[in-house]
């Protein structure tokens, strides 16, 4: 027969000890995921001593040689390079950038432990549809601030409130003003996912995606996880081919028949670049580590990089102004 004692006032004091500890540990918990789920706003303001320190890299420049061919066929011409990098230098204004930027709200919260920096301007007009819009490489989030007003607010520039969409626009992880990862497997699918969680965490249960290059790859793989809440998508970029294109690129075989005149300049464009433009592509995937060094420490070598993508995106391996490319910001 056991015996029962009546607890000591140590005992009574121990037990409640364990229990406040666990409730002060649950409480830290909470409040760790409630600080991780924030929404906290967010303003541009880079230092003047960076943009002083990135005027004077442009000023001092060990150029390259000059190129042995008469047109870009080696790569960024030296007379493009060297327009852009004057530009850039003596023209370009960031702080005007900036300016559009914190113009619209901006927010950074937490998602599987990586800081995400997205834009979300919520439309006037009731019912809007919620739109996550995910960019390119190489490109950033500037390169849709052109679309938050047509978006937003369509009966402004004469389309109809019903075409109204609420948009979400975050910065790539490793890109822009989102966290760098410090660990492999940010890949596209954990991307995907990631977006996902950022609509929920807006408040949205339906959305749209839109996105390109990069950023269309991406948005293909929300459709195909099936989520609840997505129920429609948009991409601007098709790496998806036939079966028979797709062998005919690989082994080096005449285009298929049947091709249309457009089929058969996307096929021409897809085979220039299989031979000659993925050196940056296999230099990227293969060793990243090793061109970031350079690309980090160089802005010039970073914007001779950068143009170089620009020029192949646009199919011409003519040279182009530099200050077109700019002037877009």
């Amino acid at each position: 027969m056991s015996m029962m004692t009546d607890p000591t006032r140590r005992d009574v004091l121990a037990k409640s000890a364990a229990f406040g500890a666990a409730a002060l540990l649950s409480g830290q918990f909470a409040a760790a995921a409630e600080a991780e789920e924030a929404l906290r706003p967010f303003h541009v303001s880079i230092p003047t001593r960076q943009i002083a320190d990135l005027k004077r890299r442009l000023q001092f420049v060990r150029w390259a040689a000059k190129e042995t061919v008469v047109d870009a066929s080696q790569g960024v011409q030296s007379g493009t390079l060297q327009q852009l990098v004057k530009y850039w230098g003596e023209t370009y204004d960031w702080r005007k950038v900036e300016a559009k930027l914190n113009a619209l709200p901006q927010f950074v919260t937490t998602i599987d432990g990586l800081d995400i920096h997205f834009i979300h301007v919520r439309s006037r007009h009731p019912d809007a549809l919620p739109m996550i819009v995910t960019h390119g490489w190489p490109g950033s989030i500037i390169e849709q601030l052109k679309i938050v007003g047509p978006l937003t607010d369509p009966t402004a520039y004469g389309g109809l409130a019903d075409d109204a969409f609420d948009v979400v626009i975050p910065s790539l992880p490793g890109y822009g003003f989102s966290g760098k990862p410090t660990t492999t497997g940010w890949n596209p699918l954990r991307i995907a996912t990631a977006w996902d969680t950022l609509m929920n965490r807006l408040g949205y249960t339906r959305y749209v995606a839109q996105g390109g290059d990069f950023g269309a790859i991406v948005t293909d793989l929300m459709a195909r996880l099936g989520l609840q809440a997505l129920k429609g998508i948009h991409v601007n970029f098709f790496f998806d081919v036939p079966p028979e294109v797709s062998r005919a690129l690989a082994t080096g075989a005449p285009a298929p028949a049947g091709l249309s005149d457009a089929e058969k300049a996307d096929f021409d464009r897809r085979r220039a670049f299989n031979l000659a433009g993925q050196a940056y592509l296999i230099m990227m995937s293969t060793h990243p580590q090793t061109i970031g060094h350079s690309l980090a420490d160089s802005p010039v070598g970073l914007a001779a990089w950068m143009l170089d993508m620009m020029r192949r995106a646009t199919g011409t391996s003519q040279n182009f102004s530099s200050t077109s490319v700019l002037m877009a910001t």
